[in-house]
């Protein structure tokens, strides 16, 4: 396990963000940093409902330039979670 992974997921289409990032999380060591950078709009929605809904804690979100964000999550518990078939359908954010 590693203190600290970054995934690049810049480019990649709804829901691989999310679908990548629950894979993901279990190469983390507890309190150890997941950091997402991403471009998929619907992950500015998806990506921080899961982390909280998983027990993660969000340490920093932001958003990095046109459409791109990093957002950093803190593993907390098991970390693996289960893929869903809804984590497979993504829905338009609403309009902030």
């Amino acid at each position: 396990m590693v203190k600290e992974l970054h995934l690049d997921l810049l480019g990649e289409p709804c829901p691989y963000p999310l679908l990548t990032a629950k894979q993901r999380i279990g190469e983390v060591a507890p309190s150890g940093r997941l950091i997402i950078d991403f471009d998929c709009n619907q992950a500015v929605e998806s990506i921080p409902r899961w982390a909280t809904g998983a027990g993660h804690v969000i340490d920093s979100f932001e958003k990095t330039g046109p459409a791109r964000w990093r957002i950093v999550i803190r593993r907390q518990g098991k970390g693996t979670e289960a893929i869903r078939p809804e984590d497979y359908s993504c829905t338009i954010p609403a309009e902030r």
